[in-house]
């Protein structure tokens, strides 16, 4: 006698085997044999408190470990409330696994609204535009998230078969992915002999730190990160560009340059200041995907590896102290009146995370967020992680807690606006006594939106006394006035201390160069 294997055990089973530990979740009716499985399998499932804040944890979880991030949803309007978040981790190619119930088989008439309990005419169409597959084949499904260029996948299962007696996995013919794209070249490519060669690097290159490293100094290249690379060198390495390259002092540098090896990155907008950066020809893209990589600037040649570049002889670094240049980037942003106080914030910040040991750092889409994201000096592989992909606002506290329940101590730092999307995730990190730090940096409202304008209607926001709804929850939290050094003991005190924290600090800092009302070129 075998045991019995229902679809929702053939799931957790086949997870497990792929090396799934965690996955974040939210019950519903339709979906709740899922539970037990996983359970029974040695997944551990946190709960989190809306749909959206799943999808969002299992993108900080697959940012942080480069693992597969999973996320269990109900049918149709649990699966339609991931949206936003599988759109933010299709953007920035983060492996999330979203798994959806569909309505009973027996009562689904394709093309046809029979009024059943959440049903979509197509639940799985909603996921066309932000997934690479959407499928009924879990093993494709799984695959597909994790094959460069890595993305978001949608399995679908409808309810009454996860406890039906097999296991209901299969393929879906009439289900799309992705088109499969050419290879790129697959000779090797000689590196011009350049003098003053520059390494671009973006998130493609996350775990290739070693690589990057002797490369750069056998080029003797600077090496200039995108928000998604940050942390592949540490921060002092003496090749790497210690500031990002919306700074006038680094796009000095990169006029100066003869020649960009691309590694990794498809060159977007945000990075390249609408692609009027000059990243100088003869241009060699490392990339897996030769759509992306040549998508926005020409390239002489696309490979997918490092090691298909045949190497000019060693060459000494043409380009100077880059620390240097990194105090007169962090000089010329504290003597200006405008970014004194987000220098502050900046210095204090850094000082109170220190250089060893570091906590892993989730900036949204907000001023602060900004000035982390571009400036902060990362001391560790995937450290910092920032919503570029899509911009979505609100993302950094509930992606924060993907990665603080796989044990990473962690710290989100967040506006007063985008903290109310999804605050209720307090509760989850509360339920689970995860290592987060959240740090709510309050400025009465969507502060960015005020410049170049000084006030717009629709931008100010009542004042919330986030220190009194934490306590709600259970998070102990501190109110702080101002970035100087009392934020800095307090957040010091709030990240070392491995339990859930909020800190709620009222200041209004004025942008970086990285946004694009102050970019320097356009």
């Amino acid at each position: 006698m075998t045991d019995r294997l229902t679809g929702a055990d053939a799931i957790a089973r086949a997870l497990r085997e792929a090396g799934v530990e965690i996955a974040f979740g939210l019950p519903g009716v339709h979906n709740m044999a899922l539970w037990p499985a996983f359970a029974a399998a040695g997944i551990r499932i946190v709960g989190s408190r809306h749909e959206q804040g799943c999808a969002y944890a299992a993108d900080g979880y697959a940012r942080a470990t480069g693992k597969l991030g999973v996320a269990l949803v109900t049918t149709g309007p649990g699966a339609a409330n991931t949206l936003g978040a599988v759109g933010e981790a299709w953007a920035s190619k983060s492996p999330v696994l979203v798994i959806a119930t569909d309505i009973p088989s027996t009562q689904r008439e394709p093309g046809v609204y029979k009024g059943v309990l959440h049903e979509c005419t197509d639940q799985a169409g909603m996921f066309k535009p932000v997934t690479k597959i959407q499928t009924r084949d879990l093993a494709i499904a799984i695959a597909t998230a994790m094959t460069p260029s890595r993305g978001p996948a949608y399995f679908e299962i409808p309810t009454d078969l996860l406890r039906a007696d097999h296991a209901p996995i299969e393929a879906h013919d009439g289900w799309s992915g992705l088109a499969v794209l050419s290879n790129p070249e697959q000779a090797p490519i000689e590196v011009p002999a350049g003098e003053r060669p520059l390494l671009w690097v973006g998130g493609g290159a996350k775990g290739m730190g070693s690589q990057i490293d002797r490369l750069a100094r056998h080029l003797g290249a600077p090496v200039v990160t995108t928000y998604s690379a940050r942390g592949v060198l540490r921060a002092g390495h003496p090749h790497l560009v210690p500031a990002p390259p919306h700074e006038p002092e680094v796009i000095e540098l990169v006029k100066q340059s003869d020649s960009t090896i691309v590694i990794g990155s498809d060159l977007d907008a945000m990075n390249t200041m609408a692609w009027n950066l000059p990243l100088r020809a003869p241009r060699i893209a490392v990339n897996t995907n030769p759509i992306d990589a040549a998508k926005s600037y020409p390239m002489d040649h696309v490979v997918e590896s490092i090691d298909q570049l045949v190497l000019p002889a060693a060459r000494e670094p043409w380009f100077g102290d880059l620390g240097v240049l990194g105090k007169q980037v962090r000089d010329s942003l504290r003597f200006d009146p405008n970014t004194t106080e987000s220098v502050s914030f900046l210095e204090h910040t850094e000082a109170a995370l220190g250089t060893d040991d570091t906590p892993f750092v989730f900036a949204d889409m907000c001023i602060p967020g900004y000035w982390l994201a571009g400036h902060l000096a990362v001391h560790k592989s995937r450290g910092l992680h920032y919503p570029m992909g899509w911009g979505t606002l609100g993302w950094a506290f509930p992606a924060s807690a993907g990665a603080a329940a796989a044990g990473q101590r962690s710290v989100a730092f967040i506006g007063d606006g985008g903290m109310l999307f999804a605050i209720g995730e307090l509760a989850t990190i509360a339920q689970e006594q995860l290592p987060l730090t959240v740090v709510v940096v309050d400025d009465g409202g969507y502060g960015m939106l005020r410049y170049p304008n000084e006030r717009l209607d629709g931008c100010e926001l009542g004042a919330v006394d986030f220190v009194a709804v934490a306590k709600g929850f259970g998070v102990a939290a501190t109110h702080v006035d101002g970035v100087g050094a009392a934020y800095e003991t307090a957040l010091r005190q709030a990240t070392r201390s491995g339990r859930p924290r909020l800190l709620h600090v009222h200041a209004s800092l004025y942008p970086p160069h990285t946004t694009s009302p102050r970019w320097p070129i356009k």
